[in-house]
């Protein structure tokens, strides 16, 4: 997949989004095991075997190349996983990604 040009977050790639650019996603249109990709573009995969991909982030436009496991990590703000977090979500935000999680 090729990557997008701009500085406005990109929810089209996955399939669902927020018009308004906030990043969340209700849970009726995910229908995923892995809520947590929604939050992320996905740029290009890494590997035929893992689930490691290149992606940028919706909500602060990072681009960064790892795994759902680690994405989780960065976008839930847990720390000694060993991965960044992502320092501009929203206490509303992580509470939305904790609740989908949940479902």
């Amino acid at each position: 997949m090729a990557s997008q040009s701009g500085d406005e977050p990109n929810f089209a790639s996955s399939g669902t989004g927020s018009a308004n650019g906030s990043g969340s996603i209700s849970s009726v249109q995910n229908g995923n095991s892995s809520p947590l990709w929604n939050y992320v573009t996905k740029l290009e995969k890494w590997g035929a075997t893992r689930g490691t991909w290149n992606y940028r982030c919706n909500i602060c436009g990072e681009t960064r190349n790892e795994s759902y496991t680690r994405v989780k990590a960065y976008l839930l703000q847990i720390s000694g996983e060993g991965v960044a977090i992502c320092k501009k979500v929203t206490k509303s935000q992580k509470l939305e990604m904790l609740t989908l999680l949940e479902e």
